[in-house]
């Protein structure tokens, strides 16, 4: 990864940012567990087609960790992201988004359409399926106290031990150890408060559906079959945005850009071409239906329907039953 001197953004928070390759401009966004490392098997394997760009966000080294919780919110997150941009002086984008950074990339595509050319939401929707809420809500209370009171390490051990996080461990031990290392490097304030301020703050995005209906960018909804947390979620970005294709990777958790790179990397590639040669679809709304031929209720008499042709077909479709 090349280093971009730090973006200052707009509250005088400075940001650690890279910009490495050439190509078409991709912003990569971290999650709560990691940081702008978390990329490094993307930037290493796309650089040669596509600009990356990652940062690490307020509360992760090296970037500024402020103390005060004003200073963190979901939506302060989206103007970072519009900070770096405009720094780099990037106009449009392309958007990876991990968990935290599948929120904030969905947001900038609701909120900001004219910067974004796509967004690919990973393992997006944590806590926001309303049946585990209240226990997502009160699982941050926890984690930001045991950071606090123990420190980044015993937490992010706790934390590669997680339901979506074995996976990794079971297919690559050593980035398993990665993942958790650089856990532990982090600032144990700094994310206390990013889970308090940011994760716990923001609003569900099942309480979207009405805003994510004129969703008008192409979006790619990514899931571990797995991750039990942000199915529900996934499912329902792919019924409501017009231009929303769902990937179910199976045997998969939270982290599948870590768990499998090179599958990983091959989607951005496929769905970036997609929409880069404007043949990314608008779902067909007569795909919406329950039935399998869209038979389900009776049609009005055709007059035809007693020719012999037409009993023929008929009796074919009867076949197909």
């Amino acid at each position: 990864m090349t280093t971009h001197p730090p973006v200052e953004t707009s509250d005088g928070i400075r940001l650690h940012v890279t910009d490495t390759g050439d190509g078409e401009p991709v912003l990569f966004l971290h999650e709560y567990a990691g940081d702008h490392r978390s990329w490094s098997r993307q930037v290493a394997e796309l650089r040669e087609d596509f600009r990356c760009v990652t940062y690490a966000a307020r509360g992760y080294t090296p970037s500024d960790v402020p103390t005060r919780p004003s200073a963190y919110s979901w939506q302060r997150a989206v103007e970072d992201a519009l900070n770096v941009l405009d720094a780099l002086e990037l106009q449009t984008v392309h958007i990876v988004g991990l968990s935290m950074g599948g929120y904030t990339a969905l947001q900038l595509g609701l909120r900001h359409p004219d910067r974004v050319r796509s967004v690919m939401a990973v393992s997006a929707g944590s806590g926001s399926d309303p049946a585990g809420r209240p226990a997502y809500l009160e699982e941050a209370r926890i984690v930001a106290k045991q950071l606090r009171f123990h420190g980044s390490a015993p937490v992010g051990r706790a934390m590669g031990e997680g339901p979506s996080r074995v996976q990794l461990k079971h297919r690559d031990e050593q980035a398993w150890h990665e993942m958790i290392e650089q856990f532990s490097e982090q600032s144990a304030e700094g994310r206390a408060l990013t889970i308090l301020q940011i994760q716990a703050c923001r609003p569900s995005l099942h309480d979207m559906i009405d805003d994510f209906r004129s969703f008008s960018v192409p979006l790619l909804v990514v899931n571990g079959d797995e991750d039990e947390a942000c199915l529900s979620t996934g499912i329902m970005l792919k019924r409501t945005v017009p231009s929303c294709g769902m990937h179910i990777l199976p045997n998969s958790g939270h982290v599948p850009n870590l768990e499998d790179p090179r599958q990983f990397n091959g989607i951005i590639r496929r769905f970036i071409h997609t929409v880069e040669s404007d043949t990314w679809p608008v779902r067909d709304p007569r795909s919406r239906l329950t039935s399998q031929f869209g038979l389900d209720q009776d049609a009005p008499a055709d007059p035809a329907e007693n020719s012999p042709r037409s009993t023929a077909g008929s009796e074919k479709a009867t076949a197909l039953k």
